[in-house]
């Protein structure tokens, strides 16, 4: 199974991700194949990480519907 990893920040040349338990690494952009932004969710592929457009699809509708939520009473 290809692990996860959450697209924290960019600082730089680098990207700052989160893995599934918590982890964080700091890589090259070099080695994220495609266009990404923060909050992507990258998976593995070899020596490279790949946007997993699915699942961060999936993350960010759900962070939406948490924060529609939040706010009514």
């Amino acid at each position: 199974m290809d692990e996860k990893y959450i697209i924290d920040r960019v600082e730089g040349n680098y990207a700052i991700i989160e893995k599934e338990n918590g982890d964080m690494y700091k890589i090259s952009i070099e080695n994220i194949k495609g266009n990404f932004n923060e909050g992507d969710i990258l998976i593995t592929r070899g020596e490279y990480f790949e946007i997993d457009k699915k699942f961060t699809l999936n993350r960010k509708n759900k962070i939406n519907d948490s924060m529609k939520n939040m706010w009514e009473e």
